[in-house]
């Protein structure tokens, strides 16, 4: 309750808590768009109960000439959509601790919640660290899999995934919970978050790194073993691979136009010998046909010999 006293007292409340430009048609189904502002919390029933606080003193935080003017609220659904009745409730998202990620009733207690986003320790989509230091190949690739399932399953259930916290130290047993051994620096730590599980946004302590990681995309990710040295390849295609491909097929269709060429030529040349050999040739030698009736054919004697019994 103070902090929504605290938000009902700020004098730009209503752009704080409001984002229309989030419900504009020209959304892609595939686009998320950070909104103005997010409330978390490790508890899902205070989330729970913030949203319906912000609900019943929705008028304390937002213009109502800016409600009505959006047309967003028109109360024509059968049903109640917070999305669309209530779109200046703020995304609310639910931080995980690492020993309840994993547990068996996790995702059918997140699916009582009315929540857009989880916040999962990154322990969550690691390996143990009995894993990273023994170099567990079998377990490093096992802890990859069920990493990229989570995400997956999150992203099934309309949830945005924001793990947290990296950190620039190298994990060790004075800096619990930087950068894990799997990885040589948080860059390759960054990366491996965003391009191989695919998540939607992350806690660091350096803001400035993560989000120039986060503007450089996946291309190339897999072009050098140096920009990820440890963590093994099995993941989508990058445009670098793709293009490879490319170049390979137009290397095919080039040799076969040739060898079509070449046959094509070796054809050619094979009926003009053939023509030339049966009309003259090519120096132009005249031939005259000799008529049937002039041709001497040898007599074939046909009568019985029979001594030898032979015709």
């Amino acid at each position: 309750d103070l902090f929504l006293d605290e938000l009902a007292t700020h004098p730009k409340a209503s752009e704080l808590l409001f984002d229309h430009v989030t419900l504009c048609e020209n959304l892609r189904y595939d686009e998320y768009r950070v909104p103005p502002l997010v409330v978390q919390a490790f508890e899902g029933d205070v989330l729970e109960y913030l949203r319906v606080r912000f609900k019943e003193r929705w008028m304390d935080f937002v213009e109502e000439d800016a409600i009505l003017s959006s047309g967003v609220v028109s109360g024509s659904l059968p049903e109640e959509n917070d999305e669309i009745d209530h779109p200046w409730i703020p995304p609310l998202v639910l931080l995980v601790r690492s020993d309840y990620c994993q547990s068996r009733d996790f995702w059918f207690e997140v699916a009582k919640l009315h929540i857009q986003g989880i916040g999962p320790n990154k322990q969550c989509l690691l390996p143990s660290s009995s894993d990273i230091a023994s170099n567990n190949t079998s377990a490093l690739a096992r802890a990859k899999r069920e990493a990229k399932e989570w995400v997956a399953k999150a992203h099934s259930e309309r949830l945005a995934v924001h793990p947290w916290t990296v950190r620039l130290e190298i994990e060790s047993e004075l800096d619990v919970g930087g950068v894990p051994g799997m990885f040589r620096s948080a860059e390759d730590e960054l990366r491996y978050y965003f391009c191989e599980l695919h998540i939607d946004g992350i806690f660091s302590e350096n803001v400035a790194l993560a989000r120039m990681i986060g503007a450089e995309g996946c291309d190339g990710y897999y072009s050098s073993e140096e920009t990820n040295p440890k963590v093994e390849r099995n993941g989508p295609l990058c445009i670098d691979e793709e293009s490879n491909l490319w170049l390979l097929g137009l290397a095919f269709l080039a040799i076969g136009v040739l060898a079509g060429s070449v046959l094509t030529i070796l054809i050619s040349s094979a009926l003009t010998k053939r023509r030339y050999g049966c009309c003259g040739g090519a120096s132009g030698a005249n031939h005259t046909r000799v008529p049937t009736s002039q041709l001497q054919l040898p007599e074939i004697d046909t009568s019985m010999d029979d001594e030898d019994g032979i015709i």
